[in-house]
C-alpha cells in the first residue's frame, strides 16, 4: 500500500524545475553542483560575478573559478561535504573569467540529485569590495600613524578608561625604555601615572595633579588642560609641558595627550637664579622665548624683557619688543587679534594667569600658532609682574588637526557602513544610532533614542517564530553578564517590511573597569534566512498538498515515539488514511481533478487538526496523521469527524461534482513497541480492514 504509482513519481520530478525557478530569480549567486563536481545550473547572478555565460558553466567542473593550485583540494572538500555531511562555507579566493581576483562568501546546501546522489547548492556573494575598504582603512591608520611618528613631540591617545590606544614613535622609545608613566599600546595610563607618582620625584614645580585632572578630562569634567609637571627617569627628572584634550565629537570618546619635553628651560631657570650672566647665554638655547611682563594701562602689557628665542618665532629682536608694546601684537593674525585682546584684557584685571594660543605671521610672512603662558606675581611696589614664555606650537596644532581628520574619518565610517550599529546606556536605553541602523529598523533616531530591548513596542521573534524576550536581547546579556554576545539570530518587525532578519553582536564598553555603555552591531540577512529557509521548506514538504512528506512525518514520529519512551503514560495516536477508488477519479475525471482532490481533502484535515498534530503524505492517496497527547478513544472520534467531513466536502472540478469518501485506520503508539514503524503497521492493518468491509469507515487495530 505504500508503493507510489507513477503519477506520484512525475510529480517528484517537478522538484527541479521549481527550484531551477528560485535559482534564476535569486539576486544572490546561486548553482547547483552534481557528486562529480560538474555544474548543473548557474543564475544570472552567479554568471555576473564571474564574468561567465550560463553555457560557459553549465557542464563543466565547478573548480575553473578557483586558481589551479586549489582546485583538487577544493573538489575533494566538494565531495566530502557531500558523502560525510562536513560543513562546506567561508570565504575564498576565486578568479573570474578575465583573470581577476574575487573574494567571496559562500553557503552550502545538499540537496538530492536525480540519479539518487546528493548534489550541492551554493549561494555566493561577492565580498572584493568590502575586503577592498578594509586595506583603505589599513592604509589610512598606517599614514596617520606615520604623521604622528614624525613628530618629537610624546604623543598618545587614549579611549575614556585612561587605556593607550595609539602612540608615536617619539612616546613608544620611552616606552620601551622601561620609563614610569610610558606604557604601550593596550596599557593602563593612569595606573602609569598612580605608579610613577608614588616615586619621589622632588623639587620646584613638582605636581601631583596630572593623574586627578586627566582623570576629570576622562570622566567629562573637563574640555582640556595644560600642565607643567616632572618626571623621574633612569638617568634623572625630567620637565614636560603636557597638554590634554577631548578630541570634538569623537566616538567613541577620544582623548589626545602630548607631552613637550621642557627640560631644558627648567634648567635654565635654575641657572637664572644663581647666576644672571648664564641666563643670557642659556636662553638663545631655549627652545621658544622667555618674557617677563608689567601692568601698561587696565587691559595692556608691556615686556621689559624678552630673550633672544623672540626673533626666532616673531622675526623681531628683544630690544625692538621691548621698546614698542605693540610689535608683538602687530604679528597677530587678525582674525585671531580680538581673541588675543580678550585675554590679555582678563588676565591684566584679574591678576591671573595669562595663558593662550593664537596665529602669527612673521615680517618674512611665516604663518605660526604661538603659545603664551605667564604667571603674575606681586611687587614690593604693589604692582605686578609677569613671567612667563612663548613657544611655537605649530607642530601641536599639526597633531590635532591629524587627530581631527581621523576621528573624522572614524565618524564618516560610522555613518556609511552598510552594517546598523547602536549604542545602549547601562539601563539598555538607546543613545545614538547609525543611518544604517536606522533604515534596517525603519526608524528615525528620535524614534529609537531612549527605547530599551524590553520595550514592548519591539516585535521579535526566533527563527522557529517564537516570541524573542527583550531580556534576551545580546545587548541586554552583555550588560547582565560584561561579556561580548555575538552572532545572535533574530527576527525584527519592521514597518512597513514585515519581520527583518539580523544578525546581532554586542560588546560591552568599558571605563576605568566599569561597564558604561553596550555597542551592539547587526547586519540585515533577511535573503539569507528567507532562501534557507524554503530550501528547508521544500526538502520536508510535499509540493502539491502543502503538508509534510514522508521523510519529515517519519521524524516527527520518531520524536513523539521517543517521548512516549520517556514518559510511558502520556498518549498518542496515528491514523493512517486512504481515499476511496482513487484511481477511479483519475481515471474519469484526469489527474488535474485527482490533485484538486487530494489538495482538498489535505485542507479539511488541516482544518480540522490542532497545531501539535502532524499531517504528512506518506504515498500517491494516502495519508499519515500524528496526534501527539490524544487517547485511541480521541483519536477514534477525531477520525470519525474527518470521515464524515470529507464526505459531505464533495471536490467541485469543472461543472462536475467528485463524491470523495475516505477510509481510516488507527493505532496507539505503545512504549513497549520496538520502533515507531510498529504502530505504523497496526494503522495499516486496521485501514485495509476498513477497505475490506466496504470502505468509508474507520477501524481500530488491537
Amino acid at each position: 500500500m505504500m508503493n507510489l504509482p507513477p503519477a506520484v513519481l512525475e510529480s517528484r520530478d517537478a522538484v527541479p524545475g521549481i527550484l531551477g525557478e528560485i535559482i534564476r530569480q535569486s539576486p544572490i549567486g546561486v548553482a547547483v553542483i552534481d557528486h562529480e563536481g560538474i555544474f548543473r545550473s548557474v543564475n544570472p547572478a552567479y554568471c555576473a560575478i564571474y564574468g561567465y555565460r550560463e553555457e560557459e558553466l553549465v557542464g563543466r567542473s565547478f573548480t575553473l573559478v578557483f586558481p589551479p593550485a586549489q582546485q583538487a583540494r577544493i573538489l575533494q572538500l566538494h565531495q566530502r561535504f557531500l558523502d560525510e555531511g562536513s560543513e562546506l562555507k567561508g570565504e575564498w579566493e576565486v578568479v573570474r573569467r578575465d583573470g581577476a581576483r574575487l573574494s567571496i562568501l559562500s553557503e552550502s546546501v545538499r540537496i538530492p540529485g536525480d540519479d539518487g546522489r546528493g548534489q550541492r547548492l551554493v549561494y555566493v556573494i561577492d565580498t572584493t569590495r568590502s575586503k577592498q575598504i578594509e586595506r583603505e582603512l589599513r592604509e589610512s591608520q598606517r599614514f596617520i600613524q606615520s604623521v604622528l611618528d614624525s613628530l618629537g613631540a610624546r604623543v598618545c591617545v587614549l579611549d575614556a578608561s585612561g587605556v593607550v590606544v595609539s602612540v608615536n614613535r617619539a612616546w613608544r622609545e620611552l616606552a620601551s625604555a622601561g620609563e614610569p608613566g610610558f606604557g604601550a599600546e593596550g596599557s593602563r595610563y593612569l595606573e602609569a601615572l598612580d605608579a610613577a607618582a608614588r616615586t619621589p620625584t622632588p623639587g620646584p614645580g613638582a605636581s601631583a595633579d596630572f593623574p586627578g585632572l586627566l582623570r576629570d578630562l576622562l570622566a567629562g569634567g573637563r574640555e582640556g588642560f595644560q600642565l607643567e609637571h616632572p618626571c623621574q627617569f633612569a638617568a634623572g627628572r625630567r620637565w614636560f609641558v603636557t597638554r590634554a584634550s577631548c578630541i570634538p565629537d569623537s566616538t567613541p570618546p577620544r582623548f589626545v595627550v602630548a607631552h613637550d619635553d621642557i627640560t631644558s628651560l627648567k634648567l635654565a631657570e635654575e641657572a637664572l637664579r644663581e647666576s644672571q650672566a648664564l641666563l643670557l647665554d642659556m636662553t638663545a638655547s631655549v627652545p621658544g622665548a622667555l618674557l617677563r611682563m608689567v601692568t601698561q594701562g587696565p587691559d595692556r602689557l608691556r615686556f621689559v624683557y624678552l630673550s633672544a628665542g623672540i626673533e626666532t618665532l616673531f622675526g623681531i629682536t628683544p630690544s625692538q619688543a621691548c621698546a614698542d608694546p605693540l610689535a608683538l601684537k602687530a604679528c597677530v593674525v587678525p582674525e585671531d587679534a580680538p581673541g588675543y585682546d580678550a585675554a590679555v584684557r582678563a588676565a591684566v584685571q584679574a591678576a591671573t594667569l595669562w595663558e593662550h594660543e593664537f596665529r602669527i605671521q612673521t615680517p618674512a610672512g611665516t604663518l605660526k600658532w604661538i603659545s603664551v603662558k605667564a604667571t603674575p606675581k606681586p611687587e614690593p611696589s604693589g604692582g605686578l609682574v609677569w613671567s612667563g614664555m612663548l613657544t611655537d606650537v605649530s607642530e601641536h596644532q599639526q597633531i590635532e588637526s591629524v587627530l581631527r581628520a581621523s576621528e573624522e574619518t572614524y565618524r564618516t565610517l560610522f555613518e556609511t557602513v552598510p552594517q546598523g550599529i547602536v549604542y545602549q546606556d547601562t539601563q539598555g536605553r538607546i543613545t545614538s544610532a547609525n543611518p544604517a541602523a536606522q533604515r534596517i529598523l525603519g526608524l528615525t533616531l528620535d524614534q529609537m533614542q531612549g527605547r530599551e530591548s524590553i520595550d514592548p513596542r519591539w516585535k521579535t521573534i526566533h527563527e522557529d517564530g517564537s516570541d524573542f524576550p527583550g531580556d534576551q536581547h545580546p545587548a541586554m546579556r552583555t550588560l547582565a553578564t560584561g561579556q561580548p554576545v555575538h552572532d545572535v539570530l533574530m527576527g525584527v518587525a519592521v514597518p512597513e517590511r514585515g519581520y527583518v532578519w539580523i544578525l546581532v553582536n554586542a560588546v560591552p564598553v568599558i571605563k576605568d573597569g566599569q561597564l558604561t555603555a553596550v555597542y551592539a552591531s547587526f547586519e540585515d540577512i533577511t535573503q539569507r534566512v528567507l532562501l534557507s529557509r524554503e530550501l528547508r521548506e521544500q526538502a520536508s514538504t510535499d509540493f502539491l498538498t502543502g503538508v509534510a512528506n514522508r521523510r519529515s512525518f517519519m521524524e516527527r514520529l520518531t520524536a513523539e515515539f521517543e517521548r512516549i519512551r520517556r514518559y510511558p503514560d502520556s498518549p498518542g495516536c496515528v491514523l493512517a488514511l486512504d481515499l476511496d477508488f482513487f484511481k477511479r477519479i483519475n481515471d474519469s475525471y484526469g489527474h488535474a481533478a485527482g490533485d484538486a482532490v487530494l489538495a482538498q481533502v489535505a485542507g479539511v484535515m488541516r482544518q480540522m487538526t490542532r497545531r501539535p498534530d502532524v499531517l504528512g503524505r506518506t504515498g500517491g492517496e494516502e495519508f499519515m496523521l500524528l496526534l501527539p497527547d490524544t487517547g485511541i478513544d480521541e483519536a477514534m472520534a477525531l477520525a470519525e469527524r474527518l470521515r464524515e467531513r470529507v464526505e459531505r466536502t464533495p471536490m467541485r472540478f469543472e461543472w462536475r461534482e467528485i463524491a470523495i469518501t475516505v477510509s481510516i485506520g488507527a493505532s496507539e503508539l505503545r512504549a513497549t513497541d520496538p520502533g515507531p514503524e510498529t504502530a505504523l503497521v497496526r494503522a495499516d492493518r486496521a485501514l485495509y480492514i476498513a477497505k475490506q468491509e466496504g470502505r468509508n469507515c474507520v477501524r481500530m487495530s488491537g
